[in-house]
């Protein structure tokens, strides 16, 4: 996939070393770094927003931020879709207005216009996560998800069929996550706080 990715100029414009944005970031674990850069045979980040920018179409759909591809195997790729929001109240944090990005993406972007690359037979997609990292309430780490339960981020957690998307045989549904999660090879990867 990574190789569809480069060739593809649409895509690899988008291609970026962090995802981050207004100081909100999620981070990538050191297996997947080599002298500071990202090892590019192993992960990719495509910065979805600049493709639905204003800038390259006129009135563009609304998008997330970040898509982050691991490579998992051989010829096995693990896909994170992240919404970055640097807020300091909850209020836009609603899924009436974070849904329609992650709608976006997964239709229109993966399913859709770029059908050829994500959704080829010759590769399998080992796991496909949906993650809105935000902190309104500048909750410590390791007391975020218990903590937001009741707040309007809690929505996300009960796992709602309209939250939920499907990728490839994959089920997923939007994940409260505090800034600076991070992602890593599934062997790797920390359990979420």
């Amino acid at each position: 996939m990574f190789d569809e990715i480069i060739n593809c100029s649409e895509l690899s414009g988008l291609l970026r070393q962090t995802c981050e944005e207004n100081g909100v970031c999620v981070t990538v674990c050191d297996e997947l770094i080599d002298n500071g850069l990202l090892r590019h045979d192993l992960i990719r980040i495509l910065k979805i927003d600049t493709y639905y920018s204003s800038r390259i179409m006129h009135n563009p759909q609304a998008s997330i931020d970040c898509l982050i591809i691991i490579k998992t195997g051989d010829r096995e790729f693990g896909l994170t879709l992240v919404e970055l929001k640097g807020v300091s109240n909850a209020r836009g944090l609603t899924p009436k207005r974070i849904k329609p990005k992650f709608d976006t993406t997964v239709c229109e972007f993966l399913s859709g216009r770029f059908t050829d690359i994500f959704e080829r037979s010759d590769f399998a997609i080992s796991y496909f996560r949906l993650w809105l990292v935000a902190n309104p309430y500048g909750y410590p780490p390791e007391r975020y998800r218990r903590k937001i339960k009741d707040t309007v981020l809690g929505m996300y957690l009960t796992g709602k069929k309209s939250l939920q998307y499907e990728f490839r045989g994959h089920k997923a549904i939007i994940e409260p996550m505090p800034p600076g999660q991070q992602v890593c090879l599934p062997s790797q990867q920390k359990p979420n706080p």
